[in-house]
């Protein structure tokens, strides 16, 4: 989740960052339009985490896939 939120952050400096009022990759919508999504979409991701039971990071999140999928027998990635 962390990495999400740091992506979220760059594509939001990014967007304001733009000399554009329309923003093509976005699908010509407005800057404004794109920026509050791209907040709110922080927001929620930011209160996802603060409720999240799991205090784990994502590279122990993956360790421990990796490790149930060996004691089981199976691939990890098919």
């Amino acid at each position: 989740m962390n990495k999400e939120l740091e992506e979220l952050y760059a594509e939001l400096e990014k967007v304001k960052s733009s000399n554009d009022e329309y923003l093509p990759e976005y699908g010509y919508s407005t800057k404004d339009e794109i920026v509050q999504l791209i907040e709110e979409d922080i927001k929620d991701l930011e209160e996802e985490m603060n409720n999240s039971e799991c205090f784990c990071s994502d590279d122990e999140i993956e360790m421990e896939r990796t490790s149930l999928c060996m004691s089981l027998g199976i691939s990890r990635y098919c």
